[in-house]
C-alpha cells in the first residue's frame, strides 16, 4: 500500500474506526516487518495514546516543526519514540484534530557501548526504629512489627504501615526507606497517603503521624498522593524548602545533583516555602527553587509529564541533553559524562517506556544527527557529532 492508504488506516486504527478490511490490511503489513509489528502495537495502545495526546496537544507548533524536520532526513529525530532495538516510531498526535502523523526510522546497535545495560527494578532498603535494615524485594506477605505496635505489611511491589487501633505513643518513631540508584519503589504511609520513591531517593517518616500534622524528610524524588484532611496538614521537607499540602498529588524533585528543587502539582493545591519566599501553586503549575541563588520561580507546565516516572515512562520536553543524562544515569545506575561544552544547547522531546534497556535509548537518541554515546573505562560518554 501507499503512504497516504497507511496513514489513513493507522489513523483510523488510533481514532477507533478501523473495519474488518482495514484491520487486515494493517495486519498483513505488520506481518512484514518488527519494525511494522511495533508500530501497529503502540498505537493500539489506549493508555499511551493518552499520554501522547497530552505531551503535544498544547503546542502543535512545535509538534509540526518536529515532523517537518523528521520528514526532511530519516537520520534527524527531534522526536523520539518508543521502541525496541530495532525501531523508534514518532506518533504526534494532535488533540485538535485527533489526526496521527508517523515517521518510522530503522537503527542499528550503536557501536560505542558495548555492555547491555538493564532497567532498574523494584527495591529498596527500610531501616527501621532499632536500626536493623530489611530489604523490600521479592517478599510478598511478610509482616513486620514496629516497636509502636505499627504493622509493616511487604509485598513485592509496594509495603504498607498499618497504625494499630490503640493511642498513638508520646514519642514516634522513625523509619528511612532509601532507595538505591537503578530501582525504584511504592510506599503507603499510615495515615493513606501513596508515595512512589524514584531512584536515587531517600524519605523519613515516623510510623505513626501524631495530631499535630503530617510530617516526611525527602531526598530525590517521589510522587505523592496525599489522603485528604484539611484538618491534618502534610509536609514534605527537603534541604532548602517546604511543601505543604491538604490533600493533593504532586511531585517533588530535589536531587544535590540538580541545580533546581521542582515541585509540579497535578491535583488540589499547595504551598512551597524556600527560605524568605513561597508561592501558591494551583494544578499544572510548577515552582523551580534556585538552589545556588535562593529564588523562585513559578511557571505553567503539562504535571502528568514530571509524574510520569511514576507510570514506567521518560517524557521530556524540550529537556536539555544534560538534564535528560543525569535522569537515565540514576535510573539506569550507570555513570554518564555530559560534561562536553558542544551539548550545551541540545534540546530533545520525547516519550519512552523505562524498561527499555539503555543501549536502546542511547540508540534513539544517537539516530539524529546531533548526539553519540561510548563507553569509556567503565561509564558512558555523550557528545555531540
Amino acid at each position: 500500500m501507499n503512504e497516504t492508504e497507511l496513514y489513513e488506516l493507522l489513523e483510523s486504527l488510533q481514532a477507533g474506526t478501523l473495519d474488518a478490511e482495514g484491520r487486515r490490511r494493517l495486519d498483513e503489513w505488520a506481518g512484514e516487518s518488527e519494525a511494522n509489528a511495533e508500530l501497529v502495537a503502540l498505537l493500539s495502545d489506549d493508555s499511551l495514546q493518552e499520554d501522547l495526546r497530552k505531551l503535544y496537544s498544547y503546542d502543535e507548533g512545535r509538534a509540526w516543526k518536529n515532523i517537518r524536520k523528521a520528514a526532511a532526513s530519516q537520520r534527524r529525530a527531534r522526536l523520539f519514540g518508543i521502541g525496541r532495538r530495532t525501531v523508534a516510531a514518532a506518533a504526534v498526535l494532535l488533540a485538535a484534530v485527533l489526526a496521527v502523523h508517523f515517521t518510522v526510522l530503522r537503527f542499528t546497535e550503536p557501536r560505542g557501548i558495548v555492555s547491555v545495560i538493564q532497567p532498574g527494578r523494584t527495591m529498596a532498603l527500610l531501616q527501621l526504629s532499632s536500626g536493623q535494615t530489611v530489604e523490600l524485594t521479592d517478599k510478598p506477605g511478610e509482616r513486620i512489627q514496629e516497636a509502636d505496635a505499627t504493622e509493616i505489611q511487604i509485598d513485592s511491589a509496594s509495603t504498607k504501615f498499618k497504625a494499630p487501633e490503640q493511642e498513638r505513643q508520646a514519642e514516634p518513631l522513625f523509619n528511612t526507606i532509601v532507595v538505591p540508584k537503578g530501582c525504584e519503589y511504592h510506599i503507603e504511609l499510615g495515615d493513606g497517603t501513596k508515595v512512589w520513591l524514584n531512584a536515587g531517593s531517600e524519605m523519613t517518616f515516623p510510623t505513626q503521624f501524631d495530631a499535630a500534622g503530617r510530617s516526611v524528610t525527602l531526598s530525590g524524588e517521589a510522587y505523592f498522593e496525599v489522603s485528604h484532611d484539611p484538618a491534618w496538614p502534610f509536609v514534605v521537607n527537603t534541604p532548602q524548602l517546604a511543601v505543604e499540602v491538604f490533600g493533593t498529588s504532586f511531585n517533588v524533585m530535589c536531587y544535590e545533583d540538580e541545580p533546581m528543587i521542582e515541585t509540579t502539582l497535578v491535583s488540589g493545591s499547595v504551598k512551597v516555602r524556600g527560605g524568605q519566599v513561597e508561592t501558591m501553586l494551583e494544578p499544572g503549575m510548577q515552582a523551580q527553587y534556585d538552589c545556588s541563588g535562593k529564588t523562585m520561580g513559578v511557571r505553567k507546565v503539562y504535571a502528568e509529564n514530571y509524574a510520569a516516572w511514576s507510570k514506567e515512562m521518560f517524557v521530556f520536553f524540550d529537556e536539555p541533553v544534560e538534564s535528560i543524562c543525569r535522569k537515565l544515569a540514576r535510573w539506569y545506575d550507570v555513570e554518564i559524562d555530559a560534561s562536553s561544552p558542544r551539548l550545551r544547547g541540545l534540546r530533545y522531546s520525547g516519550m519512552i517506556r523505562r524498561a527499555e534497556t539503555f543501549n536502546s535509548v542511547a540508540e534513539l537518541l544517537s539516530a539524529t544527527d546531533d548526539l553519540t554515546f561510548r563507553e569509556v573505562g567503565g561509564k558512558v560518554v555523550a557528545d555531540r557529532k
